[in-house]
């Protein structure tokens, strides 16, 4: 009776509700770390399964940039175009002078090759005119000369040779007026095509004026000597890199942009695949190209194995001893709507690819080049990679590749060349043995 406790029906209620609140909370604990085990369980299956489902590979995307670079020596005078301008096919870059023209201009011995020209074809047309008056007085005096030879024939004062005489010299003279008239003409039109413009009719400025190389660049006779850069195609200005009123050598760069026809400049993700996992890519391979968790796309392999390059260092392992990886070109598909900046020049990306098919695809015979030493590559794979390069004979039938397709031809005639014998050559040793019994009969 010392361990009896009387509790009143409260408190015996009380202490069911604390037993049923404890039941409650420990289900609760129960149910959270059920949920976390199995959220940690797909995790890593999620992790593992990823790691043995795909192969994920380091690269970039290559992409041509066009870069615009100066001629020759010059002066750049204005920019018109501002980074992230849209141009067009013969949108205006830039003006600028040549730098030989100004040292021209400045130099108070030279004077522009042009003007010199245009003075020597002045002199030689003068000259011309001279000499084609010249034989026009001489074609006068020979004409009065006849009709007055002809006169002294009629009252036997001279003979007919010296009448034959006077016609020839006359010929030859209308001869060469007619050669000097056409050179008088073709000076005159050289001297059209160089006659100097304003600003080089100006060659004779007070020191004062040419002191400087860019004195009064913005004057008149100046300004029509200016020479301007202008697009070539559609594109985007990523970047102006020449302020205004500066000297650039030759090839110095003005200005960066991006043609909007990327394909035609040479769009591909280059991949680092290193040695020992050469068996994850063949040449049928398809990647997916991660940009970041939101932008991905898709590619095809266009070149394996040809190449090999030094992994850049902020992609390699510190575990690894290999720095060399097999370069590996994909080409991307088309038809897929991606935002720009994703292929961009020289963007790191992760490429992923499948280290096997769900679908059972089985493997191709032609998923690598193969190479017989002493023979070079098989006939196959020289025909499979020059479908794979020429879209338009994928499907046409073996006979049509065949007839088409020039190294077959050289494979065939080599490997002929190599088993024909000749029909004579054949029954010389057919017979050979016959007659070295028969010689053995007659000993």
């Amino acid at each position: 009776m010392k361990n009896f406790t009387y509790r009143s029906l409260e408190e015996k209620e009380n202490i069911e509700e604390i037993l049923r609140q404890r039941k409650r909370r420990l289900n609760r604990q129960q149910v959270i770390s059920g949920t976390i085990l199995v959220v940690l369980i797909a995790i890593v299956a999620l992790y593992y399964g990823n790691r043995v489902y795909y192969t994920v590979f380091d690269g970039y995307v290559h992409l041509d940039v066009n870069r615009v670079r100066t001629p020759f020596d010059i002066y750049l005078d204005s920019v018109y175009v501002e980074t992230g301008d849209l141009v067009f096919p013969g949108d205006t870059l830039y003006s600028y002078y040549s730098m030989d023209y100004l040292r021209q201009r400045s130099s108070l011995s030279d004077e522009p090759g042009i003007v010199a020209r245009n003075r020597d074809y002045q002199l030689r047309y003068n000259n011309a005119r001279q000499n084609l008056s010249i034989l026009s007085n001489t074609i006068t005096q020979l004409r009065a000369q006849l009709a007055e030879i002809d006169i002294n024939i009629n009252f036997g004062l001279a003979d007919r040779q010296q009448k034959l005489s006077l016609e020839r010299q006359l010929a030859d003279a209308q001869a060469r007026m007619r050669a000097q008239r056409a050179e008088v003409e073709t000076l005159a039109r050289a001297i059209d095509d160089t006659r100097p413009r304003g600003d080089l009719l100006a060659t004779k400025d007070t020191t004062a004026q040419r002191t400087m190389i860019y004195d009064d660049f913005r004057s008149t006779y100046l300004r029509n000597s200016v020479s301007y850069a202008v697009a070539s195609d559609s594109s985007i200005i990523v970047n102006v890199l020449a302020p205004e009123h500066m000297i650039f050598f030759e090839k110095e760069e003005i200005i960066t942009m991006q043609h909007l026809n990327l394909q035609a400049n040479n769009l591909q993700v280059v991949g680092f695949i290193p040695v020992d996992k050469m068996d994850r890519v063949t040449n049928n391979t398809k990647a997916e190209i991660i940009a970041n968790d939101d932008v991905s796309f898709r590619a095809h392999m266009s070149m394996l194995g040809v190449r090999t390059q030094v992994i850049p260092e902020n992609l390699r392992s510190y575990f690894s001893k290999q720095n060399v990886a097999v370069i590996a070109i994909f080409d991307v598909n088309e038809g897929q709507r991606i935002p720009f900046w994703s292929v961009a020049s020289g963007l790191p990306v992760t490429i992923r690819v499948k280290n096997f098919d769900i679908w059972g695809h089985e493997e191709d015979p032609n998923d690598y080049l193969w190479f017989t030493t002493g023979e070079g590559l098989t006939n196959e794979s020289l025909k499979f990679h020059f479908q794979k390069t020429h879209s338009k004979y994928v499907d046409t039938p073996d006979e049509e590749v065949n007839a088409i397709f020039p190294w077959s031809r050289n494979r065939q005639g080599a490997d002929s060349t190599k088993t024909k014998v000749p029909a004579d050559t054949a029954a010389a040793k057919a017979s050979a043995p016959a007659a070295r019994a028969e010689q053995k009969e007659t000993r």
